[in-house]
């Protein structure tokens, strides 16, 4: 009885398996043999609608897609009125700028800025936002846990070298701008050769000039310029030439090419004048005094207001009244050498006695103060006390570079006499 038991099981048990297994009738004979076979090699075919039906959201309102807004600000705009035409809620707006105040605040819009809003609907809040603080810097906003985190990010910019010659015809700055040099590259300019030109008597027409110096772009636009990296001046036949080099610490100054700093003892004059109305000379009728008298050092005529410089490093030793001098600074120097400053129409920020002062620095504007016929600078040039010609001052170049930079120092310049001589400096990214 059991062996019939069991053969009863297995006759019906092959039956219902049959009857599984076999394709209905009106079935394409290909597509069971393609169901089939995709059974055999574990395809997910049968099996994918079940895998995705467990996996989707339970309500529409899940789906989270993301929508990318682009707004350009225009006047009268606000952060706020933006948002709330993308349907974003007062508070999330509140939220944003909150958040966003310890590192820009947003209720200070400008016009022609861009923003840009990525959405997330169901329901309608702001992933990220992107809002263009100036040409240099945006503004980075995304959703977190607690709430929104902000953080300044700097624009990627490409740094390009351009070129530019010419030749002078009035001022160096007159034709420098024609040739279509940046204002901030000539002035660059007159600075490095400041040493040994005198730009505001020396300068003649037919003098040349050829300058190397950097650019940063965004999308091809020029936002700012950067470093002079090499510069030519032809001045009444003398040819000079400077090379930006930096070293290891980032500081860099100008060289010649024999790897001679550019910078000297004392500038060429303390200021930029019009013309110099008295020289150095032992014997001099003085306009005011009606008399025949030294006039032991250089007027130079300029502009009341006019800046004055420092002409070397050194201590203030004295700020006041001088005398016929009138409002007056001196500063010492090294080696024995002080330098004096009248007629001034006020003094530099914080210059007092025992105050360091580096050459270039403001030390006073251009005034009339004291026996004065109209606004100028008298500059004196002393050595332990006495006065001297300033054409006579120290001008031995600075320190030479150290052994260990000769050989890159070199390759700068080969690379940058490249750049002057073609006018072709090419480009580089950073």
């Amino acid at each position: 009885m059991r062996k019939v038991g069991f053969g009863l099981t297995l006759f019906f048990l092959s039956l219902y398996l049959v009857s599984h297994w076999l394709p209905e009738e009106d079935s394409p004979e290909g597509e069971t043999g393609s169901v089939n076979e995709e059974s055999a090699e574990g395809s997910s075919s049968e099996i994918a609608p079940d895998i995705l039906s467990a996996l989707a959201p339970e309500s529409p309102e899940e789906i989270v897609k993301e929508i990318v807004k682009e707004h350009t600000f225009k006047s009268g705009d606000s952060l706020f009125a933006v948002l709330s035409v993308l349907g974003i809620s007062d508070a999330e707006i509140f939220d944003i700028m909150k958040a966003a105040k310890k590192v820009y605040d947003l209720r200070k819009i400008i016009p022609g800025q861009k923003i840009i809003v990525f959405l997330e609907e169901a329901p309608q809040a702001v992933g990220k936002m992107l809002y263009q603080i100036d040409p240099f810097r945006s503004l980075k906003v995304e959703r977190s846990e607690n709430g929104f985190h902000v953080v300044e990010e700097k624009t990627p910019l490409e740094r390009d070298l351009v070129s530019h010659n010419g030749v002078i015809s009035d001022t160096l700055y007159e034709s420098a701008r024609r040739s279509g040099v940046p204002a901030e590259v000539i002035l660059d300019l007159s600075d490095i050769f400041a040493w040994d030109v005198d730009f505001s008597t020396e300068i003649q027409s037919g003098d040349h000039f050829r300058v190397v110096y950097e650019v940063f772009k965004n999308e091809e636009k020029i936002l700012r310029t950067g470093r002079v990296l090499a510069a030519e001046l032809i001045n009444q036949g003398s040819a000079y030439r400077a090379y930006h080099f930096s070293n290891d610490d980032g500081k860099g100054d100008y060289y010649d090419g024999n790897g001679r700093s550019l910078k000297k003892a004392f500038l060429k004059s303390p200021l930029r004048y019009r013309y110099i109305s008295s020289g150095f000379t032992t014997k001099r009728f003085h306009p005011v005094l009606k008399v025949n008298r030294p006039h032991l050092g250089v007027d130079y005529a300029a502009p009341r207001g006019t800046p004055v410089m420092a002409a070397s490093n050194g201590t203030v030793k004295f700020v006041g009244w001088n005398g016929g001098h009138g409002k007056t600074v001196i500063i010492q120097h090294r080696n024995g050498y002080s330098t004096l400053y009248g007629h001034l129409s006020s003094y530099g920020k914080g210059m007092r006695k025992g105050k360091k002062v580096e050459q270039g620095e403001m030390i006073g504007r251009v005034g009339s103060t004291g026996l004065s016929t109209g606004p100028h600078l008298h500059y004196t040039l002393m050595r332990h006390g006495k006065p001297i010609n300033p054409k006579n001052a120290d001008v031995v170049r600075g320190e030479p570079l150290p052994k260990a930079w000769e050989a890159p120092f070199k390759e700068t310049v080969e690379e940058m006499n490249r750049h002057l001589d073609s006018g072709s400096p090419g480009n580089g990214r950073i």
